[in-house]
């Protein structure tokens, strides 16, 4: 019979344990929406994303789900028939930013400003227009989507001073 100290001779014998965390990675975020199809229509049609894959769970009625992929990144969308709480959309950025809780998407951008013109030809107004902030060193967007969630575009100042900036 082994016993707890002579596992734990073992465990010092072959050395530290690497630790498990240092090696996870970003998978997805999850938006819940009362809109499935239209958010899978909205982050096709104005940003690019693909859908991967649609399910259902029998014991979940009503509720569908997505992955969609844009450059790696996964969102899962998931579609309920009625909303276990009520969500309040910030009226603006400013109380977005000013709020607890699940904030925005980021997106990195090679140049937010040419972003902004072709979102906005895809009928997408801007939250904030592209702006640097130089204390952060970084020029960011924001929008939101069909559901009012904030996404922003960031470019590293930077990225734009060694392309000449705008």
């Amino acid at each position: 019979m082994t016993t707890l100290t002579d596992a734990k001779t073992a465990a010092q014998a072959q050395g530290p344990r690497p630790n498990p965390l240092a090696q996870i990675r970003a998978e997805h975020v999850m938006i819940s929406t009362g809109d499935y199809a239209g958010t899978l229509a909205w982050y096709r049609e104005k940003l690019g994303f693909q859908v991967k894959h649609e399910w259902t769970v029998p014991d979940f009625p009503g509720v569908q789900l997505a992955y969609i992929e844009l450059n790696g990144f996964v969102i899962e969308v998931v579609g309920t028939p009625k909303a276990l709480q009520e969500r309040k959309t910030p009226p603006d950025l400013e109380a977005a930013l000013s709020d607890r809780g699940f904030g925005h998407l980021a997106f990195l951008a090679a140049d937010v400003d040419a972003v902004a013109e072709e979102l906005t030809r895809r009928g997408v107004e801007a939250a904030l227009p592209p702006t640097s902030f130089p204390q952060a060193g970084r020029r960011v967007l924001f929008v939101q989507d069909n559901n009012g969630n904030f996404i922003e575009f960031v470019t590293p100042l930077s990225a734009r001073e060694d392309e000449g900036g705008r």
